[in-house]
């Protein structure tokens, strides 16, 4: 049981520089700005490709995304219309998560 107070103290100390849904997003945009584009579907975490031949309104996002990140940007169009805002929706969010964390959280130094 002593494990679990040095576990909390690490999440804390660590919340305490960088949100938590912050980091998710930033990995989440980098990891889709890696991805190869013009590769084979091979797979989607995405149940309405499963069911539907059609796919979701969300399909083909990561790739414009991908593309976007490449500079391609009809290709980004193509892929997606709604590519572009969607990454600078996201990159705002992080942006006021990061602003609203820095000017009211806890210094990190009383974690210790």
């Amino acid at each position: 049981m002593s494990k679990l107070p040095t576990t909390l103290n690490y999440w804390q100390r660590a919340n305490a520089r960088v949100p938590l849904e912050a980091l998710l997003w930033v990995v989440g945009l980098l990891l889709l700005a890696s991805m190869n584009p013009g590769g084979a579907h091979l797979f989607s975490f995405c149940p309405f490709s499963w069911v539907l031949e059609s796919g979701c309104p969300g399909c083909g996002l990561g790739h414009g995304i991908a593309y976007l990140a490449r500079g391609e940007w009809q290709a980004s169009w193509a892929a997606h219309p709604l590519a572009a805002p969607a990454v600078l929706l996201l990159l705002w969010r992080c942006g006021s998560l990061l602003y609203f964390h820095r000017t009211h959280s806890i210094p990190s130094e009383t974690l210790k």
